[in-house]
């Protein structure tokens, strides 16, 4: 499978198998994510790999505190928070792989203004996105599905104390990786024109 085969490959799959993920794909698709660009060569990438159904229960349930909290500051009717937040935990805990990905900030540049902290930190966010990116391209070469899940970045602070991890460690994204389920029927994709992305009006590109 090529690059391009492999971007057409991977969905937003939500739904798998109840069987474990080959944890020699796993390591594989880490080594590659590594290799993303990264500001002043800090290697931010960390992974915390949570296998254990009582583990997924657990961080599933604290994640679930934390945007109960947040939809309730929203105004929305306690019923619909529970159907909301109660669909999310059936979803990770019947995931058999979840990888939390994380930024270690510990290389990362300090300023004394707002203003360049503010970049310096998006910095670091850019290299963890690359590395999702490889690491579920890499995935899908191998036939193994996964969805990338933004809770963690709503509550960074919790999936750290949970996780135990270094303050210097954030947590920012969470990949729900298994093999897809059999009920899964891909959606057609349509063929993007990349004139349609660019940002001055009336530029473009010449067609293939």
């Amino acid at each position: 499978m090529n690059l391009r085969d492999a971007v057409r490959a991977r969905r937003s799959i939500r739904s798998f198998e109840n069987r474990p993920v080959d944890l020699g794909a796993v390591r594989r698709a880490i080594e590659l994510a590594v290799q993303a660009p990264a500001p002043h060569h800090s290697s931010p990438w960390r992974f915390a790999l949570l296998w254990d159904p009582a583990q997924k229960e657990a961080l599933s349930n604290r994640m679930g505190e934390a945007w109960r909290r947040d939809l309730a500051d929203d105004g929305l009717d306690p019923s619909r928070i529970e159907g909301i937040v109660g669909r999310s935990h059936k979803m990770l805990t019947a995931t058999p792989l979840l990888v939390v990905c994380c930024a270690d900030q510990s290389r990362a540049h300090h300023y004394p203004d707002e203003r360049r902290a503010r970049a310096e930190s998006n910095l670091f966010a850019h290299s963890i996105g690359a590395a999702l990116q490889t690491f579920m391209l890499s995935l899908a070469t191998e036939n193994i599905a996964s969805c990338w899940i933004s809770a963690p970045a709503f509550c960074a602070e919790i999936v750290r104390e949970h996780l135990g991890l270094d303050r210097q460690v954030e947590p920012q994204a969470l990949i729900l990786v298994g093999y897809a389920s059999s009920a899964y029927v891909a959606r057609p994709r349509q063929v993007p024109d990349a004139s349609s992305y660019l940002v001055e009006p009336g530029s473009l590109l010449p067609r293939e």
